[in-house]
This record gives structure tokens, sequence and C-alpha cells, in this order.
């Protein structure tokens, strides 16, 4: 599959999979939804995205990571087309845990494609890749501007339709290779060897830093879907501004990111730069609960997103030198960790905005960070010895 396709997938994939915060408000009032029962589609997504964990456990060593990718982009493109027609929540329900089995291939397979097919170009592809998400993510608050209202629905169909043009272009591209006979790698990459897992398993600090990593993907859930919703319904700010939050959190996150290597190559701390920046986003997220200022809360909304961007990257580089042998399983303990994460977290903090209002649950969401730093320095403490 040309890397193209695959960044235009993961951009488009991105939109899909943040759709969700800006238009809620819509989706309660045409299913009659209540704001748990809205959360609960993020559980949904996170429970379809589990089953693909354990499903790839099982079955999808076995093909071929391309083969991956397609059938998550079919599945996806299945469950887009569906919710444009629904008409009750049932249906909607089982197509957002679809959307969450399509996107743990999708992510999986696209990330293995680019690292084996593209070898020798991984080092630029793999970064481009999670850009391209960043970039999907940003926009997402004002493409679907004018599907706000009684025509969310659409926005699902035509994202779905876009999805399906670039299959069915990357399949057509594929087609036309093959009758060139052309190969898309002549050199296969060197096997790595694999370290045992149990040792990983019974490494408590590991445990403990993976708690901390499912805590901090719990709260940047809640935050990217329902502070779009705080600030429609408890600030009363029109659609323009609503997308606006969203897009300036994962501004706020790809910035984070992109300095994050010069940083690094300087000799940052990776423990440090984790522990500041969870506290300082929870210090942002507790702060703009305390604001009726959209300026001020869009600028609180940026930082939140800004000081906490980095924890998944640095998780994995401080977890890959404790076991470079074994980078397999700790990816795969990040997806499982952030699953758990975001299919528990949002459905309590909706339970909690239920029985007060959104602004307490945002504070939730800012105490898990503040845990996620202290879980985070335990670790630090607990891994003095080992080389980081």
């Amino acid at each position: 599959m040309h890397p193209m396709f695959i960044f235009a997938g993961f951009f488009l994939f991105a939109i899909a999979n943040n759709m969700l915060g800006p238009l809620a408000t819509n989706i309660m009032a045409s299913t009659g939804l209540s704001l748990s029962q809205s959360g609960s589609l993020i559980s949904f997504l996170q429970l379809g995205s589990l089953i693909a964990i354990i499903g790839s456990l099982l079955v999808m060593k076995r093909l071929l990571q391309s083969t991956v990718i397609k059938i998550g982009y079919f599945l996806l493109v299945l469950a887009l087309v569906a919710i444009s027609f629904t008409t009750g929540s049932l249906l909607l329900f089982a197509m957002y845990a679809v959307i969450g089995f399509s996107a743990f291939l999708i992510d999986s397979g696209s990330n293995a494609v680019l690292s084996s097919d593209y070898y020798e170009k991984r080092g630029v592809y793999i970064p481009l890749l999670h850009f391209c998400y960043s970039t999907g993510a940003i926009i997402t608050g004002f493409v679907i501007l004018p599907f706000k209202g009684p025509l969310w629905r659409l926005a699902y169909g035509t994202v779905g339709l876009l999805v399906a043009i670039i299959l069915l272009l990357a399949w057509r591209e594929q087609r036309r290779k093959h009758k060139k006979g052309q190969g898309l790698a002549k050199e296969a990459p060197p096997k790595a060897q694999v370290g045992p897992i149990m040792p990983i398993v019974k490494d408590g600090a590991f445990i403990i830093y993976t708690l901390a990593l499912m805590l901090y993907m719990g709260s940047q859930i809640i935050c990217a879907t329902w502070i779009p919703v705080y600030v429609e319904t408890e600030l009363f700010q029109p659609p323009t501004v609503t997308a606006m939050t969203l897009t300036v959190f994962w501004i706020g996150i790809a910035i984070s990111r992109l300095i994050m290597a010069p940083i690094m190559s300087k000799g940052g701390d990776p423990f440090v730069l984790s522990i500041v920046g969870l506290s300082l986003a929870g210090c942002s997220l507790l702060a703009l609960t305390f604001s009726a200022n959209i300026v001020v809360v869009l600028s609180l909304v940026a930082l939140c997103g800004f000081f906490a961007g980095t924890t998944i990257p640095l998780f994995i580089v401080i977890t890959a030198t404790w076991y470079p042998k074994n980078t397999a399983f700790i990816s795969l303990s990040y997806i499982l960790s952030g699953t758990i994460g975001k299919m528990i977290f949002p459905w309590l903090v909706t339970r909690i905005a239920e029985a007060n209002n959104l602004g307490y649950a945002l504070m939730l969401s800012s105490l898990m960070l503040f845990i996620s730093a202290i879980l985070t320095f335990v670790v630090q403490k607990m891994t003095k010895q080992r080389m980081v």
C-alpha cells in the first residue's frame, strides 16, 4: 500500500475518531440520549478496540499488515455509512463498537506497514503518519460545522464516502503495480529478537507506569469529547467557538510532540518532562473550570494539550530502554491500557456531570492528570538504577 494512501487514510481516520465531541449535543437532541448515555458511545468505541486487541493475539498475526489495514478501513466505511442511516440509538452504539474495532486495525496496521514495507524510510514516515492524525484532529471541529444540527448524520456518511474513495484508489494503485511487476520492498528488514514477556509482566514499575498512562489517555479523551460540550452548553458559545476548542487542544498536542525531539536530543530528562507536563496540564484543566472568559478558556485548553502531549511518546521512549527486545509488547500494552482508560473514565465523568455539571467532571479529569504525574514520579524513584 503506497504511503500516500496510508497518510490520507489516517488523516480521515482522525476526523472520524474525533467527530463525537463537536456533534454530541446534536446527537443527544435527535436521539434522546442522556449525557451519560452519549458518554457510553466512547465506552463502546473502546470496547470495539479491546475486542480487536484480543483478536489480534489469536488471528491477526496470520494476516499481512496491509490486509489488516484494508479490513480496518472497510469496517470503518461500513460503520460511518451505517450511522448516516440510523434513526434510533441501538445501531449507533453498535457502529461505534465497529469504529473502535477498525481503529485498532488501522492504527497498528499503518505503523507496521510503514515500518516494514518502507523500512529504510521508517524514520520519516512514522512521525509523518502521526502528524497526519494530529492534523485531522485539529481541523475536525471546523470541517463538521456545516453538519451541526439535524444534518449530523450526513457528517458520518460524508467522511465514510471519502474513506471509501481513498480505499478504492489504493486498490487501483496496487493493481497497477501488480501488473507492472513492481514490488514494494526489495529487502526485508532483519527480524528483531524478542525477549521473554514474563519479566515485564512482573515488573512493578512497568505496571504502575502503564496505570499512569491509562489515566492520562482517559483524561485526554474526556478533554477531546467533553470540553466542546462544556463550552457549548455551560458557557453558551456558538458552534464556531465550540469547534475551536477541539482545534486548539490538538494544536497544543501537535506542537509539544513537534518540539520533543530537539529537547530530548539536547539531554532532556524524559521523566522530568512527563511529570512536570502532566502536573501543568492538570493545573490548566482545573483552572479553566473557574473562568467564564472564552479567550482564557481556549488558552487553557491549548496549554492542557501542550503540557501533556508528550506523555505517550515519552512512555514508549522510557520503557523501550528497559526492554529493547519487547517493543511490540510495549506497544500492545500502551494501546490496551489506553483502551481501558478511554472506555471507563468518559462514562464515569458523564455520570458525575449528570449529578452536578460538566465543570465538576472536568475537575475529575484534572485530578486524573495529577494522579498520573504522581505515579510517574513513583516510577522514576523505583527505576533510578535503570538506564533511560
